[in-house]
């Protein structure tokens, strides 16, 4: 297969403190009030503050580009050379691009850490694929993003996997008594304006996701019927309405309700780690739930999952 590669398209994230700054203006614009600036930067810092690092999500893509390229290794016997490109943060993708076309590749298949359809999620990594091509000099776009795998069987069965781990935690934490049906699951995703033209398709593909999720698990536990909802987090403007229920605001229901003792947490809507996992619900939800009574409990991202790992190096098909 000559010619011809993957390439890993993601976020970025800032990796210390001189970056934070350049890092929020790539996103936000250079025009951006320094008071919005300085309270979007003070997120990271708390966040370096409270965890060592800036966030995970570098990292975590590191990890997950590994894991691909092993396994298109074992799939085609080919050592298939493989790329990594950000929108905001380096590696940029118009830099990735620009040496891919360098290294004389001439077609290319794209995985976007971005599982569901959102303007700001899968409309924007598509539009950044095509301005990266007219920017390296290519008149037509040579990368072909594969299809979002919200659906795929092996994007459920790791969703399930890492919930499973999360549940076992929960029901083992007071061993004087079997509360399993004491536990609310909570999947969460990244609210989006409700101006988002393409909000009903982003929420059918999650709540489809989600019943597919507990469809695998209720038949793995033994007939266990868990209880479950979609909520949304880190909704990050206030002058518009963005999707709901929020999870801060439904943790404080539940706690009125006084019928559950723990949540667990399924961030099902994020693809890997970063700072809206770790800080927004392990420090910030967390809070919530120590402050209404409420046992935490979180699942993992699936995204340095083999199983992924192997769903994406399939779903390549070179």
């Amino acid at each position: 297969m000559p010619n011809t590669a993957f390439l890993l398209l993601s976020y970025g994230s800032p990796e210390q403190e001189s970056d934070v700054i350049p890092f929020l203006k790539n996103i936000l614009g250079e025009n951006i009030p320094p008071q919005r600036l300085e309270i979007a930067a003070d997120k990271y810092r708390r966040f370096a503050a409270q965890t060592g690092n800036y966030s995970p999500l570098n990292t975590e893509c590191k990890t997950l580009l590994n894991g691909i390229r092993q396994e298109l290794l074992r799939i085609t016997s080919c050592e298939i050379p493989c790329y990594w490109g950000n929108l905001f943060w380096h590696p940029l993708l118009n830099d990735t691009v620009k040496q891919m076309k360098q290294d004389g590749i001439q077609k290319a298949v794209c995985f976007a850490t971005s599982a569901f359809d959102s303007t700001s999620g899968n409309k924007r990594y598509s539009d950044a694929l095509e301005t990266a091509c007219r920017n390296a000099g290519v008149e037509t776009c040579f990368i072909t993003k594969l299809p979002l795998p919200f659906n795929e069987k092996l994007f459920i069965e790791s969703q399930t996997d890492v919930l499973l781990e999360a549940l076992a935690w929960a029901t083992l934490d007071d061993l004087s008594q079997d509360y399993s049906d004491k536990i609310k699951i909570i999947f969460t995703a990244h609210s989006i304006p409700l101006s988002d033209e393409r909000r009903h398709i982003y929420s059918e593909q999650l709540r489809t996701t989600c019943e597919n999720v507990i469809g695998v698990l209720n038949h793995s536990s033994e007939q266990q019927v868990w209880s479950w909802e979609l909520a949304f987090q880190s909704a990050s403007g206030r002058k518009e309405l963005w999707l709901a229920p929020d999870i801060n605001e439904r943790i404080r229901s539940l706690a009125e309700e006084q019928k559950y003792k723990a949540v667990v947490i399924s961030p099902l809507g994020f693809f890997c780690e970063n700072i809206e996992t770790q800080y927004d619900l392990d420090i910030e939800t967390r809070k919530v739930c120590e402050d209404n009574g409420i046992k935490y409990f979180r699942a993992k991202a699936v995204g340095t999952s083999p199983k992924i790992f192997r769903m994406i190096a399939e779903l390549c098909a070179f």
